[in-house]
């Protein structure tokens, strides 16, 4: 059994160690290494089994030992708090791959939470799409509106030809009928906006969470 201090210190290593996104170790790990501690911490997190591969291959580098049996049981354990409903709903809505260590049977509300993580996903994606189609009929209003006010700006000024005054009523016209359709498209989208919100707050409220 490791003492305190070594315990410890791999604690250190190991949580640098994954928080630089390193399926590796150090000599120093290899040491003090809690091989059931690392299974844990591997298999909450939802990585394969086959992650000690890795490990083993450092420490025998050192000609240091790993122990796959404590491993292993760690990892068993540690995929317990990674395969539930919740962390299936998070990962099916980030769009996140479904991960094979929670296809068993045993897993069923994992694989219930992450089919609909996903359907929440789709309708995310959807009100998105939506509202960055709403940014862009709105940009376009705006640069069209801004340009019947450039427009109207040198129609009245005393520079300006009659020819030119005349092509410009001729546009500004066009202008503002392209606006109308613009607006009119942009309230048909707010209404889409507005009902698939609810209905995502609806979904999202039906979800065990």
């Amino acid at each position: 059994m490791h003492s305190a201090p070594a315990t410890k210190l791999f604690a250190f290593f190991f949580a640098a160690s994954l928080l630089m996104g390193c399926a590796s170790i150090s000599k120093e790990e290899c040491l003090v290494a809690d091989w059931y501690a690392m299974g844990l911490t591997d298999g909450s997190q939802g990585r394969s089994l086959s992650t000690f591969r890795g490990y083993q291959a450092d420490c025998a580098k050192h000609q240091l030992s790993s122990d796959f049996t404590q491993y292993q049981s760690g990892h068993e354990q540690g995929i317990l708090s990674y395969c539930v409903y919740t962390n299936g709903v998070t990962l099916g809505r980030q769009g996140a791959a479904f991960n094979p260590l929670c296809e068993d049977e045993g897993f069923a509300s994992f694989q219930d939470g992450y089919f609909q993580g996903q359907q929440l996903h789709q309708l995310e994606g959807k009100l998105a799409n939506l509202r960055q189609d709403i940014d862009g009929i709105q940009s376009q209003i705006n640069q069209a509106q801004q340009s019947l006010e450039d427009n109207q700006a040198t129609i009245i000024d005393d520079n300006s030809s009659k020819a030119q005054r005349q092509e410009l009523l001729k546009e500004n016209d066009r202008l503002r009928r392209d606006i109308r359709r613009l607006q009119a498209e942009m309230r048909h989208l707010l209404r889409l906006e507005q009902s698939g919100e609810q209905e995502r707050s609806d979904y999202l409220n039906s979800l065990q969470l």
